[in-house]
């Protein structure tokens, strides 16, 4: 009797366990070939200093590693990226055609 409770929670924690093994931002295109680390003047308290018109959007991934994320295009092909993280926040990062951040900021 006592056997089925102890399944039954084995069986959540697999499952939820799961769930973290999925990547986050999964159809998000973070560009061709090797990134460039960036300087270490960008670099500040070991977080990235995010630089419109600076920071690459390949730099960005590890930044927002534990956010989903979600890429957007918008009509006339600007190409972003919609970001929440756990408490809800939101930030929009806005890329040129080349992957250098043009614009940031909450929404």
């Amino acid at each position: 009797m006592k056997a089925i409770p102890l399944l039954i929670s084995l069986t959540c924690v697999v499952l939820l366990q799961g769930c973290s093994l999925l990547e986050k931002n999964q159809n998000v295109h973070w560009g061709n070939g090797p990134c460039p680390a960036p300087a270490k003047s960008d670099i500040e308290k070991g977080h990235l200093l995010i630089q419109d018109g600076k920071t690459l959007k390949c730099q960005l991934k590890p930044y927002v590693s534990n956010m989903d994320c979600q890429g957007i295009t918008d009509k006339t092909g600007a190409d972003g990226l919609v970001c929440q993280n756990g408490l809800g926040q939101s930030i929009l990062f806005i890329f040129d055609e080349k992957g250098v951040l043009q614009k940031h900021g909450d929404i």
